[in-house]
């Protein structure tokens, strides 16, 4: 849950005010992917209790995610979607990482069209970015 509200908010405000999404497609995949692995193998090799087979089941109105849970999905997306934010908008100041909204990505050759070796400051800081967000799931 704190990856996809993470992602949610940081892609969707990132390309209505930067006019850019500072998470491509593949990232989002790679992310999604990866984070939803994780939760999968922690389920997987949690070991079995007898005592689980004894417990009467839950009824079909309980809560699958209690108030504790709650309240650690949005305090963990609150300090990531904090930390984002303030690497997007203040990071290129930070850093000395100047940049201008229009920037390329990649700098490209005019008369070949392909993208040369020097990545271009805005290329380092949406790493920094994406790194950045990938560390704090992992994290979490």
């Amino acid at each position: 849950m704190t990856v996809n509200i993470v992602a949610l908010f940081i892609v969707f405000s990132g390309s209505v005010i930067l006019k850019d999404p500072p998470l491509t497609v593949v990232q989002m995949l790679w992310v999604n992917l990866i984070m939803d692995t994780f939760a999968a193998l922690a389920l997987a090799t949690e070991a079995p209790k007898e005592e689980l087979m004894l417990r009467k089941p839950y009824g079909k109105f309980d809560a699958i995610i209690n108030e504790v849970m709650w309240r650690n999905i949005f305090g963990q997306s609150i300090y990531q979607i904090a930390m984002m934010s303030w690497l997007l908008v203040f990071g290129k100041e930070f850093f000395n990482l100047p940049f201008e909204v229009d920037t390329p990505f990649y700098y490209q050759d005019a008369s070949s069209g392909f993208a040369l070796g020097a990545a271009s400051n805005k290329t380092i800081i949406y790493t920094m970015v994406f790194q950045s967000f990938v560390f704090m799931c992992m994290f979490n």
